[in-house]
């Protein structure tokens, strides 16, 4: 996989039933000792932890959906845009997300995720039918 094949390769794993589907599709593209970083939890590193942290995210979020905005490929690093939505507490939650990934070899070796959870946790704090869902999620 190149950097510039990754944005279609994103969005068709996006497109996938969450977590089995999701997990099956991208973890063998991510290296053993990749980074993953985004807002609200904590940085895991290696397969093992990243997949722990998608885990926890669609036990938030078990309905997340994700479309791709933007692009933007220079060398082996790649930038994907995308708007996200899901139910928290009976009600929708959307939030726009930019996602920063380094490749290598054809793997993932990092990313870094940048939104604003503001929005995310606000709702949650509005929303008391979500807290048992915030909690399974380990969530902060």
């Amino acid at each position: 996989m190149t950097p510039d094949e990754f944005p279609a390769v994103f969005a068709e794993g996006w497109a996938l039933p969450k977590p089995d589907a999701f997990l099956d599709r991208f973890l063998p593209l991510i290296h053993g000792e990749a980074v993953f970083s985004q807002p609200m939890f904590p940085d895991a590193h290696g397969i093992a932890e990243i997949e722990e942290m998608f885990r926890r995210l669609f036990t938030l979020f078990p309905d997340m959906a994700l479309a791709v905005r933007h692009s933007a490929v220079q060398g082996n690093i790649v930038f994907i845009e995308s708007d996200c939505t899901a139910v928290l507490g009976r009600k929708p939650v959307r939030f726009r997300v930019c996602d920063r990934f380094v490749l290598a070899s054809g793997t993932i070796r990092a990313r870094r995720s940048f939104s604003d959870p503001l929005p995310v946790l606000l709702a949650g704090l509005r929303r008391p039918s979500s807290w048992p869902r915030l909690v399974r999620s380990r969530v902060g």
